[in-house]
């Protein structure tokens, strides 16, 4: 079984597509989000239509249950106070623009998901971790953090977002997967990243795929 997991699509619907047909040119047999549909782009009611359109599993982040509630801060950690400004913006803009139908949406998303992936074994899906949207479980986090997690969660893999990195750590048996952003590039490189995981009988493989896309319009 090949599965894709895409996260942090950040309303940039051009990424999204780019990141679906790229699924699709590798044979993944399923795709699944971790949440952070909407928020910081210009196509927040687009990127919700496309992925009802494809009954695409989705998992609500910290962006969606903010602008799906009205809250006045979407649970982000801010580079500085400029950052700050421009977020608040997005956020306030995004639920002025955001339909009645892709809003309810967005506030019956699930906080996690869990997956079978056969042979007994299971996937927990969620946005920053199992009990928070808004907890960072950056790359750099001690050890001792993910084997809490497994030991409380007890399943096989578990892929999430938030922090808009890409990596791959095994504790002990478990495999933690953060698939990167869809929708929010980094210094440098606008291209869309997500993961590809591979379930074996028994082993788990995990890949990264780097997806270029007309970003200009976006930016604009």
């Amino acid at each position: 079984m090949r599965i894709a997991v895409i996260g942090d699509l950040h309303a940039n619907l051009p990424a999204l597509r780019a990141t679906l047909d790229d699924a699709r040119r590798i044979g993944a047999d399923a795709v699944y989000c971790v949440g952070d549909v909407v928020g910081r782009g210009p196509h927040p009611n687009e990127v919700v239509d496309e992925l009802r359109r494809l009954e695409i599993p989705t998992i609500q982040g910290n962006w969606d249950e903010a602008v799906s509630m009205d809250r006045e801060q979407p649970g982000a950690t801010w580079a500085d106070a400029q950052a700050e400004r421009a977020g608040l913006g997005s956020l306030t803009w995004t639920a002025s623009v955001i339909g009645d139908e892709q809003r309810s949406w967005l506030r019956a998303l699930p906080p996690t998901l869990r997956v079978d992936l056969g042979g007994s074994r299971t996937a927990l899906l969620f946005h920053g971790s199992p009990l928070k949207q808004t907890e960072y479980l950056w790359a750099d986090r001690p050890s001792r953090v993910f084997a809490r997690i497994a030991s409380d969660e007890g399943d096989d893999l578990f892929c999430f977002g938030h922090t808009h990195e890409a990596f791959h750590r095994v504790i002990g048996q478990s495999h933690f997967v953060a698939v990167g952003s869809v929708g929010c590039g980094s210094d440098g490189d606008s291209r869309a990243r997500y993961a590809v995981i591979y379930i074996g009988q028994p082993d788990v493989a995990v890949g990264f795929r780097a997806v270029d896309y007309d970003h200009e319009p976006v930016l604009r």
